[in-house]
C-alpha cells in the first residue's frame, strides 16, 4: 500500500511523526553506520513497492496470506515427488474463483447500500455481496477453502487475481458497478460513498502489481 504515498511522507511518519516515538527524539537510520567489526548498510528506499518477480527471479508462487495448511502439505508433496508445473506457475491454488466454491445463495443482486460487517446483522446462507458487505470473492483466486466467507466474514483477496486478470482491484470495482441499484448519479455516489478506503480494501495485497502502479510521483 506504500504506493498510495510518497517515500518522504512514509519516512517521516516512520521515524519523526509516529505516536511511539519519544517526543523530540529525531533519530533516523543511515544507509551505512559504522559498528564494532565492520560497516552496517541497509537496503536503498526506493521511490515506489516493486512485485517480488520486479526484483527476483521467481520459480513458483504460493498465494495466501498464509496459504492454507492443505495447499502448503500439496505442494510440498509435488516438490519432493518432482511433479511440479512450468517455471512461473501459481501452485497451491484453484482456477476458479472464491465466489465459484463459495456454497452461500446466490440470488439478485442489487445494493441500496454498502455496509461494514459490524453494521448489519447477516444472513449466514447468503450472499456477503447481495446483502451490502463488500466481499472480493469474485475477483480472488480459490483454494483457500473458502475460509472467510465460511467464518461470516468477506473475502479480503489474499489469494491474488484469478488466471488472466491483470487488476484484481479494477475486477472487483466492476464487480462492485455492477450491483449497485440506481442509475441516479447522486444516489450511486451516496451508495458508493458507504464503501470504507475501497482502495485500501481491493489492493491491500497487490497495488505494486496493479496498473495503477503508483498514484502519487
Amino acid at each position: 500500500m506504500a504506493n498510495l504515498t510518497t517515500r518522504e511522507e512514509i519516512f517521516e511518519r516512520s521515524y519523526l511523526k509516529n505516536p511511539s516515538i519519544e517526543e523530540g527524539n529525531t533519530t533516523v537510520p543511515q544507509t551505512q553506520t559504522r559498528v564494532t567489526g565492520g560497516e552496517l548498510t541497509i537496503p536503498t528506499l526506493y521511490k515506489r513497492v516493486y512485485k517480488l518477480n520486479d526484483v527476483v527471479d521467481v520459480d513458483l508462487f504460493i498465494p495466501g496470506c498464509p496459504p492454507a495448511p492443505e495447499q502448503v502439505k500439496a505442494v510440498l508433496k509435488a516438490v519432493a515427488s518432482g511433479l511440479l508445473p512450468p517455471k512461473g506457475s501459481v501452485v497451491g491454488a484453484s482456477e476458479r474463483a472464491v465466489c465459484d466454491d463459495c456454497k452461500r445463495k446466490k440470488e439478485e443482486k442489487k445494493v441500496k447500500r454498502f455496509y461494514r460487517p459490524w453494521q448489519i446483522i447477516q444472513d449466514p446462507e447468503r450472499c456477503l455481496m447481495e446483502q451490502g458487505i463488500l466481499c472480493a470473492g469474485s475477483a480472488t483466486r480459490s483454494g483457500c477453502g473458502v475460509r472467510c466467507p465460511n467464518s461470516n466474514m468477506p473475502c479480503r483477496g489474499c489469494y491474488g487475481p484469478l488466471p488472466n486478470v491483470v487488476d484484481q482491484g479494477a475486477k472487483l470495482l466492476s464487480a462492485v458497478a455492477s450491483i449497485v441499484d440506481s442509475k441516479d448519479p447522486e444516489e450511486i455516489a451516496r451508495i458508493l460513498d458507504g464503501i470504507e478506503d475501497f482502495t485500501g480494501y481491493a489492493y491491500r495485497f497487490g497495488m505494486a502489481g496493479s496498473l495503477l502502479q503508483r498514484s502519487i510521483r
